[in-house]
């Protein structure tokens, strides 16, 4: 019986393509796995690399730093974590290429908007006792651009108060000039009933000099007539650009008290016109004081020159030949202006501008507690992150995330009242003046608390009448019942400005002492009155004011400046001061070497199966990244 092999050969074949088809499967499912395996396994090499985060900077400041100093030691420490997935990976047969980190961003890049999402991860997870909701963080900020805006303006008519105080001091020295001028002339007159030549040309040249002196008082107070009218409408100027950021009750109260240096100016014209007449008046005097000196020399040679004629010749008549000179001297007419300068009480108004020259020569001997010491720490700012800052990154974070880093900051940094002894104390001071050593950094933080002190403390005057009328009171004792009467509102507005530093500087030397001040002031938060204000000004000395439960401490007014400052700078100098303590332990410490993020990309070469003839081998690609 033939057989036949039909059914053999049929069978071998479908044999062979169902084989074919489950290698084939087998194969694809393989590559697959290998693919997932590769990226578990770069992902898992990822995670190990950024757990050997800085360990001195969590416990000390919370925050997860890579510290690499290139690209080659995150290459290497992601190499050394991948060898063992490599030596496991089994059937799939893998082996490692080549790696390039494809990114690296450093926690200072981007304006330090890593470290931002960094401290707002962690404090997350923290309590904030008494943080505002975003109404309350909007209306914090808008109160604090109105303290700066009214601080800012007060500023500037204060300096117009002085401006026309001097003013009045060069109209007191015309008129002083004025009275001398009558002096020499009676003086003279004197001289002239008594037949004394001699004496009455010596007067008499007094009385010209001075009228001499009359052309260069009066072009002084041109001068300063001038400066004060341009000064003011440059502060108008400032005024409309400034009144966006205060409350239209503060714009009307500020604009009240303006008025009156409108004014003073307004009715300096009657007064200034009379006094440039005088130059002219003194030249026609000057011309008959001539002829009067002139007739007193012939009067004077006549009698020397006398010849008798007889023994019963009495002489020359006296009485005639001086009485030519008195009948040209009695033709001179000396100015008298009948404005009189409008400070009667000097003495006063020298303490008041007494009390601004203090913020000017440095308020930190006033303010400083007895018995404490300014550190002298100082730090070398040479490798800081803040030098290299580029002003074209940025960092923008919305108000409340602005009052988280400030909480953040506080916890973590010391500052004046601090009990941590450190060698650079005062961190938090440096975030917001960013200066070398200590003594200057808590300088400029008290100047720009006082400033914002003053503003506030500025504001509530303005909005209590009983203070305000005070304030009345003692410009009307310093400037008399004569005078211009705008004046008194001129001088009354400089008194509330000085009284608002004087309770500013109260306010600061108590924060300073670990006590609290209210933010907003009333009657009852109120330290300052007047007859102290004008001891402060005598003595240079300022008691603490009243302490109580409610208010903000220093290290809350700390925060305020900060919310006031630029985000992108406070973020560069927390990256300083982390770094400067960091550097205590580890000397070739940088923040800039530390790894927020990194990507790295990798080749490996895999082994086929079934399948590769004289090439058994495949590529494989990975990409993996990860972020603190």
């Amino acid at each position: 019986m033939q057989k036949s092999g039909q059914i053999t050969v049929f069978l071998s074949l479908a044999l062979l393509c169902i084989f074919s088809l489950m290698c084939g499967l087998i194969e694809s499912a393989r590559m697959a796995g290998a693919r997932c395996y590769l990226k578990l396994a770069a992902d898992s090499a990822m995670d190990s690399v950024f757990s050997e985060y800085h360990r001195e900077a969590w416990d000390q400041y919370r925050l997860f730093l890579l510290e690499a100093k290139d690209e080659k030691e995150i290459k290497d420490s992601w190499n050394q974590f991948m060898e063992p997935y490599m030596d496991s990976s089994g059937w799939y047969g893998m082996a490692m290429e080549s790696a390039e980190v494809s990114d690296r961003v450093s926690i200072t890049d981007d304006g330090g908007s890593h470290l931002d999402k960094e401290i707002l991860d962690y404090m997350k997870y923290g309590i904030i006792k008494d943080m505002p909701d975003a109404d309350g963080a909007a209306d914090l900020l808008k109160n604090l651009k109105e303290a700066s805006s009214v601080e800012s303006l007060s500023q500037s008519y204060s300096g117009h108060t002085k401006e026309a105080v001097r003013l009045e001091r060069a109209l007191e020295d015309i008129n002083d000039c004025l009275r001398a001028q009558k002096d020499y002339w009676e003086t003279a007159q004197r001289q002239l009933g008594n037949y004394n030549g001699s004496g009455f040309r010596e007067s008499a040249q007094k009385l010209k000099r001075e009228m001499d002196r009359i052309p260069s008082l009066v072009t002084t107070y041109g001068k300063r007539a001038d400066q004060l009218k341009k000064n003011l409408d440059e502060t108008k100027r400032k005024n409309e650009a400034l009144s966006k950021n205060i409350s239209p009750e503060m714009q009307k109260a500020m604009a009240e008290e303006a008025n009156s240096y409108e004014t003073y100016v307004n009715q300096d014209g009657p007064r200034r016109n009379q006094v440039e007449a005088l130059p002219e008046h003194m030249d026609i005097q000057k011309t008959v004081i001539q002829q009067a000196m002139e007739r007193a020399e012939e009067v004077e040679d006549t009698i020397d020159n006398w010849v008798y004629d007889d023994e019963e010749d009495s002489g020359p008549d006296f009485s005639e030949l001086w009485g030519s000179v008195e009948d040209i001297w009695n033709r001179i007419q000396i100015s008298v202006l009948s404005y009189s300068n409008g400070v009667k009480d000097p003495e006063k108004q020298r303490i008041l501008e007494q009390i601004e020259g203090f913020a000017e020569q440095g308020l930190l001997n006033l303010v400083l507690p007895e018995g404490s010491q300014v550190s002298k720490g100082m730090v070398n700012s040479d490798s800081f992150p803040s030098a290299s800052m580029s002003a074209l990154e940025g960092a923008s974070i919305n108000l409340l995330e602005r009052l988280v880093f400030e909480e953040y900051c506080s916890r973590f940094l010391t500052n004046f009242c601090s009990e941590e002894e450190k060698e650079f104390k005062y961190e938090l001071e440096y975030l917001i003046s960013g200066k070398t050593n200590d003594e200057d950094n808590l300088k400029r933080v008290v100047t720009e608390l006082v400033a914002i002190r003053e503003g506030m403390n500025l504001i509530h005057i303005l909005s209590d009448s009983e203070k305000r009328q005070e304030a009345n009171a003692l410009a009307s004792v310093i400037t008399g019942v004569t005078g211009l009467a705008p004046l008194t509102g001129v001088i009354a507005f400089f008194i509330m400005t000085v009284w608002a530093l004087g309770e500013a500087i109260v306010d600061v030397k108590m924060l300073l002492e670990g006590k609290k001040t209210a933010f907003i002031k009333s009657r009852e938060t109120w330290n300052l009155t007047l007859s102290s204000l004008l001891e402060l000004g005598k003595t240079g000395k300022s008691s603490g004011g009243k302490a109580g439960d409610k208010g903000i401490d220093y290290t809350g007014y700390l925060k305020l400046l900060m919310f006031l400052s630029d985000q992108k700078v406070q973020n560069y100098r927390l990256m300083d001061m982390i770094q400067w303590n960091l550097c205590k332990s580890q000397g070739d410490f940088r923040m800039e070497n530390c790894v927020y993020q990194a990507e790295i990309k990798g080749n490996v070469k895999a082994k086929h199966l079934f399948f590769g003839g004289s090439n058994p081998y495949y590529p494989l690609d990975v990409r993996t990244e990860k972020a603190y």
